[in-house]
């Protein structure tokens, strides 16, 4: 989910890079939300991408997220995001489709958008069904966008960049959509930073 909101620090991430190497690879994941609060909000829809070192996409999951109680979703951004009743009610359980994201990124870097906010949420849902956290490492496109624009010409929203850059979002604000916008605006990222694919980013967070 895109809120704008982020670090400016390059790539944004958390700890020291791994050497690039061929086997380099992302896991792209977007979160839609019941709203902006992990603490009090859910994960209704769910989308990862796994991304090799060319950012080419190879493998992709999404779901819509089952609730454990039905009345958290009502009143919320469910209805906003076109997700309807029938869909939510038979949606996959929220501890199976985050063990998925989990595995897809295990030994890749995890890439989002505004990357806090989907990992706040990843963070505290985790915790709520039971599952390890193991994050170490991420990159957060809002934030290389934003290092990027040192003269502060340009918006930073997904929708925004996409339209810089020419990416074809099919729908705003669904999770699939917004993950396959993030992967490919990641590879334009990338090229204007002067490297040649997405192979190249971690030594360039290392510098």
């Amino acid at each position: 989910m895109d809120t704008t909101r982020g670090d400016t620090n390059r790539g944004d991430t958390n700890q020291p890079a791994r050497e690039a190497t061929d086997d380099v690879a992302f896991t792209v994941v977007d979160f839609e939300t019941t709203g902006l609060d992990p603490s009090t909000d859910r994960i209704l829809q769910v989308a990862a991408l796994v991304v090799d070192a060319d950012g080419a996409v190879v493998d992709s999951f999404d779901t819509i997220v089952k609730p454990q109680n039905p009345d958290e979703f009502e009143n919320s951004a469910a209805h906003v995001n076109g997700i309807s009743d029938e869909q939510v009610l038979s949606g996959m359980p929220l501890k199976e489709a985050l063990e998925r994201v989990w595995s897809m990124s295990r030994g890749r870097w995890f890439t989002a958008h505004n990357a806090r906010f989907d990992i706040g949420f990843l963070h505290a849902e985790s915790a709520r069904v039971g599952i390890e956290d193991t994050l170490e490492t991420w990159i957060d496109t809002l934030a290389l966008a934003r290092s990027i624009d040192t003269e502060h010409t340009r918006r930073h929203s997904l929708s925004a960049l996409c339209e810089h850059y020419g990416i074809e979002r099919e729908r705003a604000h669904e999770a699939l959509s917004d993950a396959r916008a993030t992967a490919e605006l990641l590879v334009h990222l990338t090229r204007e930073i002067g490297l040649g694919s997405p192979r190249e980013l971690p030594g360039y967070f290392a510098r």
